[in-house]
């Protein structure tokens, strides 16, 4: 590609790589977090209702879990 179709160059180029990679880092983080968080909710009701001894678990229904 020639020069002038850079877009401002490799440094610009390096630049925008960064701040993609910068905000996919955090968006994965995000999730990452609200996820650990609603895990540590449900865990937290499990163990206040008494009911863990036990259960058994319908493997024929997926999972339904929300981001």
């Amino acid at each position: 590609m020639p020069k002038s179709r850079k877009r401002g160059g490799e440094k610009a180029h390096r630049k925008r790589v960064q701040k993609r990679n910068s905000n996919l880092k955090n968006q994965q983080n995000r999730i990452q977090k609200l996820f650990q968080e609603e895990m540590m909710k449900r865990m937290e009701e499990l163990n206040a209702s008494g009911n863990t001894e036990n259960q058994e678990i319908d493997t024929s229904q997926p999972l339904d879990i929300k981001i």
